[in-house]
């Protein structure tokens, strides 16, 4: 589809969002309508009605878009969603949910059908290209890629563009305002603030002093100690790992829909192993650690005991979960996971992508602009930055964000100021590629629990991932056939 003609045509949708009327082929006698009621006594202006959330009645364009979203328990939030675009726009959003579990074999499926087949589609998992790869749109020209801040989010399939992000969690060390505080009052500290703190030997020495600190700042260690409880590493196993391993992905350019993903090269793995032994060196206890959840961690955290914790954007209903805990949301803020030792600018933080949106390749050329339209609105329009954030609760990392759209959760707050840092390195990664219970607790957490109880060496690690990796691939490229 050519480039202008797609962009005139979302160009017109958000017209029409804004102005709350329906077809280009009438938008100048639309347009001199509202301006002349906006004078007329007693006339809403198309802004006025906006923020009241009166939508004005449409006609009916006979546009009808199909949209796949896999995930059974949010169909009534996207079905919301259309009844919205469909107001506002007249064109009709059918949204088509699977059965639990079903989600690929069903997508496939619609594919088949030709009442049934997508227009827009949704998935979680980048590998699922390969099940689907000839109804794969190039996304490249489209409005809504021009407004991603960092191009790296979206996924590519032979330098195409063939998915962007729906949204993103941030994920870092979470640090508590208050203890910090007190640690920078301290005459004898060795940093004045966090903004100082950009390098991982930096973040080294932070750690240390905060733990030569411990006695003065209250605290029984600098980190809460991270759970190794099979079940509930996943912060640490899953998200931790997924830094080194998309640090390594994008340095190499690697595109995730190719056919071999490569095996890993650890140029990223002696960070990876620094930042833990750091973190398991100076937490609340370091024994035991295998019978520890997520919870406790949690716990030590929300109780004062410890200063840094592990955690995403989702950490805040974590914390407010424990019961009578001193720590509240006006206490934390993110620092970056730092683990190269030679780095070169500001690190910043990770930024893991949890869904995509396509577009089906094969429609027509009218079906097609039909679905970018609605792609740019989703992304650029209020009520579809409120619908990513609010009822979804993700970071829409999108131009068109900013802090009065975004999740009511300071963490996503900060987190989107990292977002939009020119002048920092922030990581994409891809939590889907290291997720699945046999990879996380038995290659990944208990073979750290080996080498952290010192009954096996780092090289014996690796070579256990090496083989993990790849016994995971080979099942990602049966399940996604």
């Amino acid at each position: 589809m050519g480039n202008q003609k797609q962009a005139i045509h979302e160009r017109n949708i958000l017209m029409n969002t804004k102005t709350k009327k329906i077809v280009a082929p009438i938008l100048a006698l639309t347009l001199c309508a509202v301006l002349l009621c906006a004078v007329l006594a007693g006339c809403k202006t198309a802004e006025e009605k906006r923020e009241e959330g009166i939508v004005p009645p449409v006609e009916d364009t006979g546009i009808s878009l199909n949209l796949y979203q896999p995930n059974p328990s949010r169909a009534g939030l996207w079905q919301t969603l259309a009844a919205d675009y469909k107001a506002i726009t007249g064109v009709t959003v059918n949204v088509k949910s699977p059965e639990a579990g079903a989600a690929l074999t069903e997508l496939k499926e619609a594919f088949k059908n030709e009442e049934h087949t997508p227009g827009v589609f949704l998935f979680n998992h980048p590998r699922e290209y390969r099940a689907w790869q000839d109804n794969a749109a190039d996304i490249t020209g489209t409005e809504a890629y021009r407004h991603l801040i960092d191009n790296r989010m979206a996924l590519t399939a032979e330098g195409k563009v063939i998915g962007l992000p729906v949204g993103v969690e941030a994920f870092g060390i979470i640090y508590n305002k208050k203890i910090l505080d007190q640690y920078f009052a301290l005459e004898d500290k060795t940093f004045a603030s966090v903004n100082e703190i950009t390098t991982y030997t930096e973040l080294e020495r932070f750690v240390k002093d905060l733990h030569n600190h411990k006695a003065a700042l209250g605290i029984e260690g600098v980190f809460a100690a991270p759970a190794y409880k099979e079940g509930e590493s996943g912060i640490w196993t899953t998200r931790l790992f997924s830094i080194p391993v998309g640090q390594e992905l994008t340095a190499r350019g690697q595109e995730l829909t190719g056919e071999k993903l490569g095996d890993l090269t650890w140029n990223h793995g002696a960070g990876y192993r620094n930042f833990h032994d750091l973190m398991t060196g100076h937490a609340t206890t370091k024994e035991q650690l295998e019978n520890r959840s997520h919870a406790d961690a949690v716990k030590e955290f929300a109780s004062g005991k410890a200063a840094l914790i592990l955690g995403g954007t989702e950490f805040l209903g974590m914390l407010n979960s424990v019961p009578s805990h001193t720590v509240t949301k006006d206490d934390i803020a993110f620092l970056p996971v730092m683990l190269d030792m030679e780095q070169t600018g500001r690190q910043g933080l990770a930024f893991d992508v949890v869904e995509y949106a396509a577009i089906n390749g094969k429609l027509s050329e009218e079906n097609r602009l039909a679905a970018s339209a609605f792609l740019n609105w989703l992304y650029t329009s209020e009520k579809g930055m409120d619908f990513l954030s609010n009822k979804l609760n993700v970071i829409a990392p999108y131009d068109s964000q900013n802090e009065g759209t975004l999740p009511n959760n300071p963490l996503s707050t900060d987190a989107f100021a990292w977002l939009k840092k020119e002048d920092t390195q922030n990581v994409v990664t891809w939590s889907a590629l290291t997720a699945g219970e046999e990879f996380r607790d038995k290659v990944l957490g208990s073979n750290m629990t080996a080498y952290h109880n010192g009954e096996s060496d780092w090289n014996e690690f690796k070579q256990k991932v090496d083989k993990g990796w790849a016994d995971l691939r080979e099942s990602w490229d049966q399940a996604f056939r």
